[in-house]
């Protein structure tokens, strides 16, 4: 649905507010003891909204600025939203589901039931990525690392000795869409271009969606979803894509038993040899669910890393020179990546300057909690933390407007905690894969991905910038921090 927010659901949009504000505002969580920054009520922050979308980022600085060890909140048009110091970190990050919950802010956030059709906890995806997908990566490599090749040859070759012009958003979704899917779904679906436009165009589609979703009280959603979300229309299309792969694979299972002959080894076939849910539609809805975060955090992660190799070159041969040797030395494995520490902190530095959102680590308070200072907190409150303003806090990071692209090979360098450093780690300092007990599982999977494509271009291709351009400001869209759509890069094949 293209336009979603039509007069008819704009009248509502008002209707929801009179009504929230008269039978559920005793049933908000009393947060009168927590500071405010911008607008002071609800009801501001319906007027304020277009600003609000705008001016995030400078909310989220000033908050941080201005209670550094404490917490500030932020209306959100139907609730406030409570944003915690990097002090109370390992209290809200430790705490059980019962406490703080992750899961139920990110159905919230996300209006999963609506938008996707199953829960992003799903208990049974989680340990698959852990104990199948990390865990096999090595075996898995030359799958991926053959992806990317094919997928860059077919995508980024230009005529001999031409510059090329790449539309970067577009081109390494593609890219990463395609690698990603090597490993879940396998050949030759993941080069099927319905299943590629599937997959790369749903993340916006259904963000769009739980962003009009928000703007109403819970008791309004399962009504308004009915006109403003295609599920059904997206379950459709994606178990004409999948519904015979899965058939076909279930039958081999059944005549031939768990060891068939020419058994694939994806995450598609690993669901279907743990899960008792082998419905073609609750499946596809599953790969659905596993697609949105890994396509689109690690595809904007590499545009907004491609950009930064293209707009400093002088940092190219460095990498170069640090693939070749390892390269010759180990080949293209899992192993060989471990010891690109310039390649990962290129990556890690590109996430911490840019990085995906303004505000992260989102949690519900499923009970009253006095956070460790003092703060309480009452059930029902929404929490999250301003992860842009700790990524460049001057306090944590030396120069952290400045992009260094060496800057954590350096620290490893120097022997400092070295493991700290690589970008699969997570810590209280840098929160690009979450931390705790809900940091991200498919972080190595996200590493593996990112380091070989960026090894491989380096490897294989001269870039720049179009001529007499800048580098393309990143956009921040609300809460969201996104590489500029328009942005592209010059790619000519490289001549040994």
């Amino acid at each position: 649905m293209d336009s979603l927010l039509t007069p008819y659901l704009a009248s509502g949009v008002c209707v929801a507010l009179v009504v929230a504000c008269s039978f559920k505002l005793l049933r908000r969580p009393n947060l009168d003891h927590i500071p405010v920054v911008g607008p002071s009520s609800l009801l501001a922050s319906y007027w304020f909204s277009k600003g609000f979308e705008v001016d995030l980022a400078r909310l989220a600085q000033e908050g941080f600025d201005k209670y550094k060890s404490g917490v500030f909140r932020v209306a959100n048009l139907t609730h406030w939203v409570v944003y915690f110091h990097s002090s109370h970190l390992e209290q809200v990050a430790r705490a059980s589901e019962a406490e703080f919950s992750a899961f139920h802010a990110s159905d919230k956030s996300l209006k999963t039931e609506y938008t996707f059709g199953v829960r992003m906890d799903e208990p049974l995806q989680r340990l698959l990525i852990q104990s199948h997908l990390t865990r096999r990566l090595p075996s898995l490599y030359a799958d991926v690392w053959d992806e990317i090749v094919a997928a860059c040859n077919d995508l980024l070759n230009p005529g001999h000795n031409e510059w090329k012009a790449v539309s970067v958003v577009r081109v390494m979704s593609i890219i990463v869409c395609r690698a990603t899917n090597r490993v879940f779904v396998g050949l030759p679906l993941c080069r099927d271009p319905d299943w590629l436009d599937f997959n790369v165009n749903h993340p916006r589609v259904i963000m769009q969606e739980a962003r009009t979703l928000r703007l109403f009280p819970s008791f309004m959603v399962p009504f308004v979803a009915k006109f403003v979300t295609n599920l059904s229309g997206r379950t459709r299309r994606g178990v004409a894509l999948t519904g015979s792969i899965i058939k076909e694979r279930l039958q081999h299972m059944e005549a031939e038993g768990p060891d068939w002959r020419g058994k694939p080894n994806d995450f598609l076939q690993w669901w279907l040899d743990t899960s008792q849910e082998t419905c073609p539609v609750m499946v596809m809805r599953h790969m659905l669910s596993i697609n949105f975060p890994a396509i689109h955090s690690t595809s904007t992660t590499f545009s907004e890393a491609l950009l930064n190799l293209a707009a400093s070159p002088q940092y190219v041969q460095a990498l170069r020179d640090e693939v070749e040797a390892v390269v010759s030395q180990y080949g293209w494995t899992k192993g060989a990546l471990s010891k690109m520490p310039k390649v990962d902190s290129f990556l890690k530095e590109s996430q911490r300057l840019e990085g995906i959102g303004i505000f992260g680590f989102p949690r519900t308070a499923m009970t009253d909690i006095t956070l460790a200072d003092g703060t309480f907190i009452p059930q029902g409150t929404i929490l999250s933390f301003p992860i842009y303003a700790l990524h460049h806090d001057g306090n944590v990071y030396e120069n952290p407007n400045v992009f260094e692209p060496f800057r954590f090979a350096d620290i490893r360098k120097k022997g400092f905690d070295r493991s700290r450093h690589q970008m699969v780690t997570v810590n209280p300092d840098m929160l690009a894969f979450g931390f705790g007990t809900h940091a991200c599982p498919g972080r190595f999977f996200a590493a593996t991905v990112l380091k070989t494509l960026l090894a491989h271009i380096v490897m294989s291709y001269d870039i720049k910038l179009e001529d007499g351009k800048p580098r393309p400001n990143s956009l921040h869209l609300g809460r969201s921090i996104l590489p500029n759509p328009a942005a592209k890069v010059m790619f000519r094949k490289r001549v040994y």
